[in-house]
């Protein structure tokens, strides 16, 4: 899905930079270790999920145009795109390439490109030793050394961002901690059941944000029927429901995605009413 329109509502076409392992984005924008910008892709698929690793997958055309110099760039970027490069995607994330089917059409050579978020880093990252005990969940102002300190002590390129107040305070015993066990799979499975938080990655900027289950899903007054506003809705997956509604005068706007956690759901969109 694409996740970005312009001011007449027609979706932005995604700016995609194909960067070398270990770029960062700086506080200006700027990017570190950039391959290149890639031009001559088409099927761009963008589907960004909650909780999960998000997908980007594109193809890109190996293209000549008769210009020297345009050729070279063409193809230098086209045999650029390898498994573990980044793909930049302006604005939005940074995803990790994980396959790349080439073939032949009409249209000659092309590679059908498919990348997983960033966060797909730390499932490349092995669990360290943790000593069956009882952890807080991060360092307080002592010498209390959190859980979270520990694993992101294995992760340079990762930090933890902002972590709830009711989270970070909390104690749970560990034990027989796997160190075969992935850090991303540690995270998502056991340290959001036994800490009861909500762990949100921050894949443009590599931050680690946790959030209390209890206090993360907030109600508000807004109602949307199909009498009203709501032109259509879909269910993508158990976690995700896409609402597509429209303005009062009778434009289409932004996609609504309702992000579900059990029986309750928050809501990310603009209203331009």
């Amino acid at each position: 899905m694409y996740v970005r329109y312009d001011s007449l509502n027609r979706n932005e076409p995604l700016v995609l930079t194909l960067c070398n392992p270990g770029s960062i984005r700086s506080e200006n924008g700027t990017l570190t270790r950039v391959v290149g910008m890639l031009s001559d892709t088409s099927d761009e698929e963008l589907v960004l999920n909650f909780n999960a690793t998000s997908e980007l997958n594109f193809r890109i055309y190996k293209v000549r145009r008769g210009d020297g110099e345009a050729d070279a760039h063409t193809a230098a970027m086209y045999f650029g795109i390898q498994p573990r490069r980044l793909i930049y995607v302006s604005g939005i994330a940074y995803f990790a390439i994980s396959t790349v089917d080439e073939d032949v059409s009409d249209n000659g050579p092309y590679k059908d490109v498919r990348a997983e978020s960033i966060e797909i880093e730390l499932q490349n990252k092995k669990v360290p030793y943790i000593k069956d005990g009882t952890y807080r969940f991060a360092s307080d102002d002592t010498t209390t050394v959190g859980l979270m300190e520990t694993l992101v002590a294995v992760l340079p390129m990762w930090k933890v961002g902002h972590v709830d107040d009711e989270v970070a305070s909390k104690y749970r015993t560990f034990e027989d901690v796997s160190t075969d066990q992935n850090i991303l799979s540690f995270l998502l499975d056991d340290v959001q059941d036994a800490y009861e938080c909500i762990v949100l990655f921050d894949i443009m900027n590599r931050v680690i944000n946790v959030y209390d289950q209890a206090n993360f899903v907030h109600q508000t007054d807004i109602h949307l029927t199909r009498d009203d506003l709501v032109k259509s809705i879909d269910t993508v997956n158990e976690n995700v429901v896409v609402i597509l509604f429209h303005t009062f005068d009778g434009v289409f706007q932004n996609i609504l995605t309702a992000h579900c956690i059990e029986q309750s759901c928050f809501y990310a969109g603009k209203f331009n009413v």
